[in-house]
C-alpha cells in the first residue's frame, strides 16, 4: 500500500467487511433454518399483513409488549 491511510480510505474497509459479515449471517440463518412450506391459509394472512401494512395500519414491538404486558 502506498501512501497515507485516510480516515475515508477505513471507513470503505469497515463498510465492506460489515457487507460480508452480514452476508455471512444470512446465508449461516439460511442454511440452519429448516424449510417449511406455506399453506394456502398462511399466505393469505400473509397478503393481509402486508396490506395493513402499506396501509399504516400497524403497532411498534414496544406498542404491541405494552398491551401484552397490560393483559
Amino acid at each position: 500500500m502506498s501512501g497515507p491511510v485516510t480516515l475515508e480510505m477505513v471507513y470503505k474497509e469497515v463498510k465492506n467487511i460489515r457487507e460480508m459479515l452480514e452476508e455471512l449471517a444470512e446465508k449461516t440463518v439460511i442454511n440452519i433454518l429448516p424449510e417449511e412450506e406455506i399453506g394456502e391459509e398462511e399466505w393469505r394472512e400473509l397478503g393481509e399483513a402486508e396490506e395493513e401494512i402499506r396501509k399504516g395500519e400497524y403497532v411498534t414491538l414496544e406498542e404491541a409488549k405494552k398491551k401484552l404486558k397490560a393483559k
